[in-house]
């Protein structure tokens, strides 16, 4: 309507060789491009704060847990960098997606092409497009792209809930040790102590968003005849609204990041459980020659003796250690120290200090450059 009040002869050619089936989806493509980009952007920000966060508690230790329970000394900052290796995956699966939707279907036509002599390459080329689609069926009805990207999403957004959740528990009166930003918590209507992480339970919400997005583009398109058909007319909604949710959440998580405080105290209380350093005495035998297999029954029977006679590990007698093994000499109760375990760590990609520190400034190379 507008070039027809500015060029009538030429607006009645305008729409030579088009359909809306290409044109829309064509358009879509070019917003996701742009929607992963901003996406990307935002998930570095948010591996950013992770680092400098983890760089703040450098040597702040704190229980490590499998099935919640008691497993071995970590580093707070070792899950810290966890977080940033799995955001790095979900960067990783964006921007593959993007290469799916760097494609233009321009001169597909409804579903069959064109008889007229359409140049195709220019206006791939004027969009910005990497490539030509190379099926004129496909181009109008593929809907993959959308598919892939809600996807990402909703993998990002699991992420993202499982960080809530750790930050959460380890909040509570019963962990105490992390402390998040009052800004980023609320009062409860009715009980004046309380301090609600609410913000972290609605990130953990709107990943049953997500999932619920992704789940209705499959339906969508599960039973759709080729080409195109109306139904496609929602396929939109699932994309636009995951987009526009998840980039201001990762955003939130990333200003929520910056607030996070170790209570260091509350944390070596908990640490002050001796069995949480079986691990290290049980490799501590393999040191000395004893199989894995033995050092592990030698050490579930200290633990079951220090948790019978309520008593820690470093107040039974070197005399009744030896009654457990006589490879335990007096130099074992050394180990019984969290700074001690996780110095002792070797492997790479462990909760070494040497180890976390390397990886902390490898990361901070790479995000050096992110411009908010």
């Amino acid at each position: 309507a507008y070039v027809e009040k500015k060029a009538p002869e030429a607006a009645k050619k305008l729409h030579t060789g088009r359909s809306r089936n290409e044109q829309v989806v064509n358009d879509v493509r070019l917003y996701a491009k742009d929607a992963i980009d901003g996406i990307v952007l935002s998930v570095a920000i948010l591996q950013r704060e992770l680092v400098h966060a983890a760089e703040k508690n450098i040597d702040a230790i704190i229980p490590g847990y499998t099935h919640l329970n008691h497993a071995q000394p970590v580093l707070f900052p070792h899950l810290l960098m966890a977080y940033v290796e799995m955001l790095e995956r979900d960067k990783g699966r964006f921007l593959d997606a993007k290469k799916r939707c760097d494609v233009s279907v321009m001169g597909s036509g409804a579903l069959a092409g064109s008889s007229l002599n359409l140049d195709r390459k220019y206006v791939q080329e004027k969009l910005g497009f990497s490539k030509l689609s190379s099926n004129s069926i496909d181009s109008v009805s593929d809907r993959d792209f959308f598919a892939e990207i809600i996807f990402d999403i909703a993998q990002t957004s699991v992420h993202l809930s499982r960080m809530a959740e750790d930050f959460i528990l380890y909040s509570t009166f019963e962990f105490g040790f992390l402390d998040i930003g009052e800004e980023f918590c609320t009062g409860s209507s009715l009980m004046p102590q309380k301090k609600n992480p609410d913000v972290l339970e609605l990130v953990r919400g709107k990943a049953a968003q997500f999932i619920g997005s992704l789940s209705s583009i499959l339906v969508l398109m599960k039973g759709l005849p080729h080409s195109y058909n109306r139904d496609l007319q929602d396929d939109k909604k699932a994309l636009f609204d995951s987009v526009d949710t998840i980039m201001p959440e990762i955003l939130i998580m990333a200003e929520l990041v910056k607030t996070l405080k170790v209570d260091r105290r509350k944390a070596n209380r908990l640490l002050g459980n001796e069995t949480i350093m079986a691990t290290d005495i049980a490799e501590y035998l393999v040191r000395k020659g004893v199989a894995f297999k033995d050092a592990h029954e030698i050490v579930g029977n200290i633990v079951r003796h220090s948790i019978e006679n309520n008593m820690p590990i470093s107040s039974i007698p070197i005399e009744k250690m030896k009654e457990f093994s006589e490879s335990v000499e007096n130099d074992v109760f050394a180990l019984l120290k969290p700074k001690i375990s996780v110095e002792m760590k070797k492997t790479y990609g462990s909760t070494s200090p040497d180890f976390v520190v390397r990886e902390i400034n490898d990361w901070k190379n790479k995000l050096e450059k992110i411009h908010e």
